[in-house]
């Protein structure tokens, strides 16, 4: 008996929402969608072409995604047919969109707002997707606007915490969101607000600046505050795009703070589940209770590489720590493949246990309905 996943629904964990393209997508755009560079591809001015080359700048996931939404459209396995065939379909981008959505059985989005910027809403997403929404308040943007409000840390500490705990009482948030590996990086130091209130003036003047001390100490605001609401705090662990502080983006450089006693009830997401960094991030969710882990971005972002991680994950990782992502941030298509995709590899995975004695077809189609949905409900079910 072969374990299959096909008829199983999604939930994703982390994902973005994003909105129709107004104009048809011509291949060089497509690509710069599905990348996540933030600095775009150029092509030599006398770049040598080949018959059945990959489109410059695309990789393994563009590759896979070119080949599936090639059998999804019945069209040529060319990114060119691919790019035409897409236009036409998303000149109804709600249809186009509902359609992939079920046909990946995704029912559930975690979404994070704070990108992009301005936010889109909840509701609008909900509509355009047909699956049920839920938030993560990002408090990187709540930082940035309220700096400009108020003329002293004083009042920004008030006006901050006020705002989060609010943002957390509302129907359908199930926790804070923080990108701080984008700015200072994950080595948390402790708690300090004198040192936070003496970089503010300096955040105000540039709300990119490192200000280290500043960004941890609202970090530990947004901790305490999801600690006092029985939420959860997102973090975004190891690579992302260009920007990422990637010598410090490792999972394991939070491990201080989050074997911090009064955080020991703190139910932490490490977003991405801390790629390349796997091991680290499966490691500390075996032996942190209240710590979980996505495999987003990862998936689908590394291509044919899904397999190979999560084989890595499980080397450690509790089989109810781990839950489906994709991080899917700009087309409906980025969603569908994350689902497609992590089915046909964790497929592989779950029948290569079976074969090998480690456990039953039973078991293992169980295990793979917990990462897809079931973890997800376990962990939120107060907030579902």
């Amino acid at each position: 008996m072969k374990v299959t996943l096909k008829d199983c629904q999604a939930i994703d964990v982390h994902a973005h929402p994003y909105l129709a393209n107004m104009e048809p997508y011509s291949v060089d755009e497509y690509v710069r969608k599905l990348s996540l560079a933030v600095i775009p591809n150029q092509i030599p001015e006398h770049y040598q072409w080949v018959k059945n080359q990959p489109y410059p700048g695309s990789n393994m996931w563009v590759q896979i995604l070119t080949q599936r939404l090639a059998k999804y459209f019945s069209c040529e396995p060319t990114l060119e047919a691919v790019v035409k065939h897409r236009n036409e379909k998303a000149k109804d981008f709600k249809k186009f969109t509902r359609e992939l959505f079920q046909d990946a059985k995704l029912t559930g989005v975690v979404g994070d707002f704070g990108y992009p910027q301005p936010p889109l809403s909840k509701e609008e997403y909900e509509d355009l997707s047909g699956a049920r929404i839920w938030e993560v308040y990002r408090i990187e943007p709540v930082m940035v606007r309220l700096s400009g409000e108020c003329k002293t840390f004083a009042e920004f500490k008030e006006k901050y915490c006020a705002e989060l705990a609010e943002a957390l009482k509302q129907q359908g948030t199930i926790g804070l969101k923080s990108i701080i590996a984008y700015r200072s990086g994950l080595e948390i130091a402790s708690m300090n607000e004198s040192l936070a209130a003496e970089e503010y003036e300096e955040f105000r003047a540039n709300t990119r600046a490192k200000v280290k001390g500043f960004r941890d100490y609202c970090l530990h605001i947004a901790m305490e505050e999801c600690t006092a609401a029985d939420k959860v705090m997102h973090i975004h662990t190891g690579v992302g795009d260009g920007e990422v502080v990637l010598q410090k983006a490792s999972p394991s450089f939070l491990i201080d703070m989050l074997r911090d006693p009064k955080y020991e009830n703190t139910k932490v997401h490490l977003v991405h589940g801390g790629y390349p960094w796997v091991e680290e991030a499966a490691f500390i969710v075996s032996i942190l209770p209240n710590v979980y882990m996505d495999i987003s971005l990862q998936n689908p972002f590394s291509g044919h590489g899904v397999k190979r991680i999560l084989l890595q994950v499980f080397e450690f990782a509790p089989f109810d720590k781990v839950m489906y992502g994709s991080d899917a941030f700009t087309v409906p298509e980025m969603n569908w493949m994350g689902v497609h995709l992590f089915k046909e590899c964790f497929e592989e995975v779950l029948n290569s246990w079976v074969d090998a004695d480690y456990m039953n077809a039973e078991t293992a189609r169980v295990i793979g309905e917990m990462v897809l949905y079931r973890n997800f409900e376990n962990v939120y079910q107060k907030y579902l």
